[in-house]
């Protein structure tokens, strides 16, 4: 399911109004609707966040974290920048962290940033996974 699918289903669930939503978001009707058809596919980090906050669940949530068969196994790469921006989203430390523009990146730039972030992830984890314990 897509950023925009859910989002749209979390607003329903919560019996949540476009006009609701888009108020709180700070952003026009028609700007929720096209975020809400996927139109709009890059959406900016401060507007995820203020999703998340209206909705009152985190970011991981919002991209799918409990879904029925997502897996949390990280994938080989990245070849799309939805599936990139999913997994930044998710990182809870790297949206913390910022230091990035999402918004001055092109779907290329995107998937690239993912996968090197993906890179060092997979370099820690093998040094660390391989260190025996005191």
């Amino acid at each position: 399911m897509k950023i925009g699918e859910r989002i749209k289903e979390i607003r329903r669930v919560r019996g949540m109004s476009v006009e609701e939503v888009a108020g709180k978001l700070g952003v026009s009707v028609s700007t929720l609707y096209r975020y809400e058809n996927s139109s709009i596919s890059k959406i900016p980090i401060d507007v995820i966040d203020r999703l998340c906050a209206v909705f009152g669940i985190t970011a991981g949530e919002l991209m799918g974290n409990n879904e029925q068969g997502n897996s949390e196994e990280l994938p080989s790469s990245f070849v799309n920048a939805e599936q990139a921006m999913a997994f930044m989203l998710k990182m809870p430390v790297l949206a913390a962290y910022g230091g990035y523009d999402i918004e001055s990146m092109d779907d290329r730039t995107i998937v690239e940033f993912a996968n090197e972030i993906l890179s060092q992830l997979r370099l820690v984890s093998y040094k660390y996974r391989n260190q025996e314990r005191p």
